[in-house]
């Protein structure tokens, strides 16, 4: 859980990024997954998200995710691992393989080694 005041948000909403500024419009969205950033005075931090919800509302920014992780606690090796696991239950196509929560967990791995590669920094910043 996070509670910090922010100059600047940047959601990864349905629909595409959208960017927050004090005194935006009210609004509520549903998020995909994707990277959450935001600004609070020269501090830029990055989270992965994965799918829920964000409501605006009198300058404050709600956010409901069913999961989220900061990119320096993200763990390669585990991603990795991760992604190894479920490739490997697709190739068995066993009838008790969920295709979905595979290919779920696959993106999910991916998203997050690519943020931890990254090391959290905001594109041209």
């Amino acid at each position: 859980m996070q509670n910090a005041a922010a100059d600047f948000v940047a959601l990864p909403a349905y629909a595409g990024e959208m960017g927050i500024l004090p005194g935006h419009a009210k609004a509520v969205m549903q998020l995909s997954a994707g990277v959450l950033r935001y600004k609070s005075g020269g501090e830029k931090r990055e989270f992965a998200v994965f799918g829920g919800f964000a409501e605006i509302f009198n300058d404050d920014v709600l956010v409901l995710v069913e999961e989220a992780a900061l990119a320096g606690e993200i763990s390669s090796e585990e991603q990795r691992q991760k992604t190894a696991k479920a490739k490997a239950s697709l190739s068995k196509r066993d009838s008790d393989i969920n295709i979905e929560l595979a290919e779920i967990e696959i993106k999910a791995a991916l998203m997050k080694m690519k943020m931890k590669n990254r090391g959290g920094r905001t594109p041209g910043a």
